[in-house]
């Protein structure tokens, strides 16, 4: 029997900060009034190759969209805003990966975009759709953290609409340290992935775009409301993380057993051609006799 995989799962300890990428710190920080300029911040950065023009303003609307039909599939979304234009900006904090998670994103910005189209409007303008993923998760085995996707012309390269445009960032691919933070964007998602790991704000993220950030996930200064969102919010992600890194040991294990059957077995087969008693294999393989029968 294989000796035991060390076991993986490990209990989130933030140290003052609350994690960004829970919930409830994650709509608090950009999902409130008061987050605004940080998400604008973050919109006009992370989707600047195909804005025409900086985001000035924009406004949230509802995040739960019922569909058309009875039995039409209800959709519920993290944060969703709109500009004076009427293009939405999707922002989603996805901590797992999810099966059919792209079809699960045509989706949502399918309904997005029907809710965006005036009844009797017979020209088919659709303002623009942008969706920014912050995951918890690597997506692939790709380098990069930030992948960019579009609709693209397969022979020029060249991108042939900015009416739907989709932002992929990678959080375990970052691997910047604090001081190394140069820019807007790598502060940002620094934070995602660090800000529970931090005693302190780092001495080069005195911008004061951060400063709302710091405050409201500071533990200490959580009321009792407060305080029980987010230890709700632990727990959710807690449990969620040990529920697949044991699924991911079991896993580890059931393949270490698996390699090892299959090695006794060449073995056993190898003995069989020189000859060998199958008693003396079953002895020094440890499989059953019926199974190295089997192997002749």
């Amino acid at each position: 029997m294989p000796e035991k995989v060390a076991v993986l799962a490990r209990r989130l300890t933030p140290v003052r900060f609350a994690p960004l990428f829970i919930d409830w710190a994650f709509k608090i920080v950009f999902g409130k009034p008061a987050g605004i300029p940080l998400l604008v911040a973050l919109l006009n950065d992370f989707l600047r190759r195909v804005l025409r023009k900086p985001i000035k303003a924009i406004r949230y609307v509802p995040t739960e969209l019922l569909g058309v039909a009875p039995n039409s599939k209800k959709v519920i979304f993290d944060i969703l805003c709109e500009d004076g234009t009427k293009s939405t900006y999707l922002l989603e904090m996805q901590n797992a990966k999810l099966k059919n998670a792209d079809n699960r994103l045509r989706l949502y910005i399918a309904r997005i975009q029907s809710e965006n189209i005036d009844k009797g409007n017979k020209s088919y303008h659709l303002p623009s759709s942008f969706f920014i993923g912050i995951l918890n998760y690597k997506r692939d085995n790709g380098k990069s953290f930030f992948t960019e996707e579009g609709w693209v012309n397969l022979q020029t390269k060249k991108l042939v609409s900015k009416k739907e445009f989709k932002i992929f960032v990678e959080l375990p691919k970052f691997k910047k340290k604090a001081s190394e933070c140069k820019t807007f964007r790598d502060k940002i998602v620094f934070l995602f992935k660090n800000l529970h790991l931090l005693e302190e704000r780092p001495s080069n993220f005195g911008e004061k775009i951060f400063d709302r950030l710091f405050s409201v996930t500071e533990i200490c200064r959580l009321n009792k409301e407060e305080l029980k969102s987010y230890r709700y919010s632990m727990r959710y992600v807690d449990e969620r993380k040990l529920a697949i890194d044991c699924a991911v040991e079991d896993a580890t294990i059931a393949v270490a057993r698996q390699s090892k059957r299959q090695r006794s077995q060449e073995i056993a087969t190898a003995m069989l051609a020189d000859g060998l008693e199958p008693a003396f294999i079953a002895r020094y393989t440890k499989l059953p006799l019926r199974q190295i029968s089997r192997l002749r």
